[in-house]
């Protein structure tokens, strides 16, 4: 009777090149959030030095969404403090400890990032009438955030199809 095989125990994070890209992705979306967009909600006044890092911002980017504070935004900033932020915090957790449910949950998320990440690029983009020089400043940042978040959803979709597939042939 030939020995039976351990079955492998998580991966490293330091060999999964990817999983070590979402971390960093995901460590910015749950730090942006605290900087940029709470600071206006916070149940208690700040100290000033809270408020520098929207002040630079502000004046950096200009953008609009940000200035002009449209209603949508608010939605999105509420979504970004009960689901956003607490999931991403997971997933980076999940990814270091290699967790099988990060790709299904990854896959929502990053749904969520790539759809909220284009309404808001658009939106700032097609502001009417704003300086077409901050348009043009801000629009690499959406684009670049998009297009990684993008490339993180079709690498969770695989994942999830692949673990869904190999469940489906065992049964």
């Amino acid at each position: 009777m030939a020995p039976r095989s351990k079955p492998a125990g998580p991966r490293s994070i330091w060999t999964r090149k990817a999983d070590m890209l979402y971390i960093v992705i995901l460590a910015m979306l749950s730090i942006f959030p605290l900087f940029l967009d709470f600071i206006h909600y916070s149940p208690i006044p700040l100290p000033k030095i809270f408020h520098f890092p929207l002040d630079w911002f502000k004046a950096e980017y200009n953008d609009p969404l940000y200035t002009r504070d449209p209603p949508f935004f608010k939605l999105f900033i509420i979504v970004e403090a009960v689901y956003l932020l607490p999931m991403s915090l997971w997933c980076i957790r999940g990814l270091v400890k290699d967790s099988k449910m990060v790709p299904l949950h990854l896959l929502v998320l990053s749904t969520h990032i790539v759809s909220s990440t284009a309404v808001c690029g658009v939106e700032m983009y097609y502001t009417k009438d704003w300086p077409q020089e901050y348009l043009d400043k801000n629009l690499p940042g959406y684009v670049i955030f998009g297009a990684l978040s993008a490339v993180m959803w079709a690498d969770m979709y695989s994942r999830t199809k692949n673990a869904l597939m190999g469940k489906m042939k065992s049964s």
